[in-house]
């Protein structure tokens, strides 16, 4: 596994590295002006940046050949799937700790409070970035890496589409029930989104396997 993290990790350092520093910055400066829009922004930035690195990965496999060859390897393809799923949770990761470095910053350094709807906006964002995951490995495994490009396009659209869809239905059909009345609705279509995401990843990660066990190379 340590071999199959460090390959991945390997195959996209630069843009790793390069993401880093540059999601920090602009995010620090975003909460700087303390606009709402801003805020939302500045959330979005870094998760969004580092999770696509790890899509990145796949694209590199393609190119070079590493998901034929890999199969050479003593390694079980379930290891390799969850090698992926695990690089991507741990890029998403990181780019929350940015977000939250860049935080941190904006409160101690220029004495800015961002408002719940930076939180809010996390959320979304960490949401829909397990959205585009649940699209992009079992498609990419299904259709072959050659069309992963394609994929994690396809995915980015199916994860911005499902937010607004979900806000949609939200509105519609939740808030006017007697349940949700007095409830804070930003904070409980956030958490919920983020929630029944985090749950469909999880599922996702079980069809890869069954998905990259069937796969003829």
């Amino acid at each position: 596994m340590k071999g199959l993290l460090l390959n991945q990790y390997y195959a996209v350092e630069k843009t790793i590295w390069y993401y880093v520093p540059l999601s920090l910055v602009v995010t620090t400066i975003l909460l700087y002006f303390d606009q709402a829009m801003t805020q939302r922004l500045a959330a979005f930035l870094p998760i969004l940046l580092l999770s696509t690195a790890a899509f990145e990965v796949l694209k590199h496999e393609a190119k070079s050949g590493w998901n034929k060859f890999v199969l050479t390897l003593p390694v079980k393809r379930s290891r390799v799937v969850q090698s992926h799923y695990l690089f991507f949770l741990t890029l998403t990761v990181l780019g929350l700790l940015i977000a939250c470095v860049a935080l941190l910053i904006a409160q101690f350094g220029f004495g800015q409070a961002p408002s719940a709807g930076y939180t809010y906006s996390l959320m979304n964002i960490l949401g829909i970035t397990f959205t585009m995951g649940i699209v992009a490995y079992p498609l990419t495994y299904l259709l072959g890496t050659e069309k992963a490009e394609f994929v994690i396009m396809a995915s980015g659209g199916a994860g911005i589409g499902v937010f607004f869809l979900s806000a949609y239905l939200f509105d519609l059909l939740l808030m006017p029930l007697y349940a949700f009345q007095g409830l804070n609705s930003d904070l409980v279509f956030s958490l919920g989104f983020l929630v029944v995401n985090f749950i469909l990843f999880v599922g996702s990660y079980i069809i890869s396997i069954q998905v990259y066990k069937r796969k003829e190379f």
